[in-house]
């Protein structure tokens, strides 16, 4: 992995860690799921899942970003973190489909998770952005 790769899976793992926050602090606004832990296990918690999923975000974008069709980094990070969001949406439906008592569908809970998907990409652009510019003035 070369070094603009590396900084970009860490811009992109800070960037999840906000996001965590971020999608903690929606969901608290909408109610759209029940927390199952004391505020600070949730904080940490959405911290952690937040970081995993914005350096997967970001390693796609290492590996398929020259390929998206868009110039705009900003529509290229919101396409594949939106596209695996439907994956894994999708993989959730299966499920729902195996079995409907443990795992069903709640679509305000889908809402939330795709707008969610959406302010990811905007904030691994924005992290990708500041490393840039550090990387640029260094």
């Amino acid at each position: 992995m070369n070094t603009s790769m590396k900084r970009f899976v860490v811009a992109g793992m800070l960037g999840g860690i906000v996001w965590g926050w971020v999608a903690m602090a929606l969901n608290s606004a909408t109610g759209a799921f029940e927390f199952e832990g004391s505020f600070v296990h949730d904080l940490i918690t959405f911290a952690v899942g937040g970081a995993v999923f914005g350096t997967i975000v970001a390693g796609f974008l290492c590996l398929v970003g020259d390929i998206i069709p868009f110039r705009n980094r900003l529509l290229r990070a919101v396409l594949v973190s939106t596209s695996l969001w439907l994956l894994l949406k999708t993989g959730g439906t299966l499920l729902s489909h195996m079995d409907h008592e443990r795992y069903h569908l709640v679509t305000s809970q889908t809402i939330q998770g795709l707008f969610l998907a959406v302010i990811l990409g905007c904030i691994i652009w924005l992290f990708w952005k500041k490393e840039a510019k550090l990387r640029i003035e260094a």
